[in-house]
């Protein structure tokens, strides 16, 4: 099954954020990964190695999010000053 992804890809997007973006997919994917090898997990050290894994994935998740807010917050500050008495919703 194909995921969907919620984030939009946009033209005119600097490539470092499309990186940022691909990156956040790719944990996504690996933490469904993750979560899937905990279900499955018998073995009481390795359910364990599964959750350190997930706690893992789950701050990088945070991290290139908070990137990536980091990253579009500078381009509606730019593009609002580049156009003044606009403002630019994300």
């Amino acid at each position: 099954m194909k995921r969907i992804s919620p984030i939009r890809n946009r033209g005119t997007e600097s490539p470092a954020l499309q990186e940022l973006k691909t990156s956040l997919q790719e944990t996504q994917t690996a933490l469904s990964h993750a979560y899937t090898a905990f279900d499955y997990a018998s073995d009481p050290e390795l359910t364990e190695a599964c959750i350190y894994e997930i706690q893992s994935l789950q701050a990088r998740m945070n991290y290139l999010v908070r990137r990536i807010k980091e990253f579009e917050l500078c381009a509606a500050t730019a593009v609002g000053a580049q156009q003044p008495g606009r403002a630019r919703w994300i």
